[in-house]
């Protein structure tokens, strides 16, 4: 019996060969691609999401700067009219009126759907990475301010307004209410922890408006 040797077209398996890896090269870089273009529409969207809640923030951060200058104000006032020991009806209308404690209020949702979810990692832009953290660390910042002033507020300057003052009808009291040592020392803590609370609002507003320009430049 004739046996002859089977001829293999090693050319034309080695171009098959070689056709199936370019084919898988390129569906992996296409796969990748697509992974990539994909990440970049994720983070474009949780970018745009942080840049509204950072309009927010400031408007929010305005209002409660603009009521504790108005609050420090009002404390100066009484000082000035305790001093001239005068017109202790406008001293007990200003006292009652602090009892509006101002607050800052930030909302975080999309910095936490932006860290929760991972896609921080994504962020190529490693300034901006920065800057977004910075930001929401400053926030937490300003927050401890608000909590020693909160505090203090709770403590010991609205119970002595519950005790003392007539907080229904708005009536003034005996002077020796509003002259007495005690209010004095309260109302200069309240006044300290105020300015201390409302410069870091100041500094803080500061910090937002730099975010945002950093933004639009990107």
């Amino acid at each position: 019996m004739n046996t002859r040797k089977k001829h293999i077209d090693w050319l034309n398996h080695g171009l098959e060969f070689i056709v199936v890896i370019i084919g898988i090269l390129i569906a992996f870089q296409l796969n990748k691609c697509s992974a990539e273009n994909q990440q970049e529409k994720t983070i474009s969207i949780h970018l745009e999401q942080i840049k509204k809640e950072t309009e927010i923030n400031k408007r929010f951060l305005e209002s409660a700067l603009k009521l504790g200058e108005s609050n420090l104000a009002k404390i100066d006032t009484i000082f000035v009219l305790l001093n001239q020991k005068e017109d202790y009806n406008r001293i007990n209308q200003l006292s009652i009126e602090l009892l509006n404690l101002s607050g800052a209020y930030f909302r975080k949702n999309a910095f936490q759907n932006l860290v929760e979810s991972g896609d921080i990692r994504f962020i190529k832009n490693f300034d901006t990475k920065q800057k977004i953290i910075n930001l929401y660390e400053y926030y937490k910042w300003v927050e401890s301010f608000d909590e020693i002033s909160r505090s203090l507020y709770i403590q010991d300057y609205y119970p002595y307004l519950k005790n003392n003052f007539d907080l229904v009808d708005g009536k003034k009291q005996d002077e020796e209410i509003y002259k007495s040592k005690l209010f004095k020392n309260i109302l200069a803590s309240y006044s300290q922890t105020s300015q201390n609370k409302t410069q870091k609002y100041r500094d803080c507003f500061k910090e937002i408006e730099r975010y945002l320009k950093h933004d639009k430049e990107d």
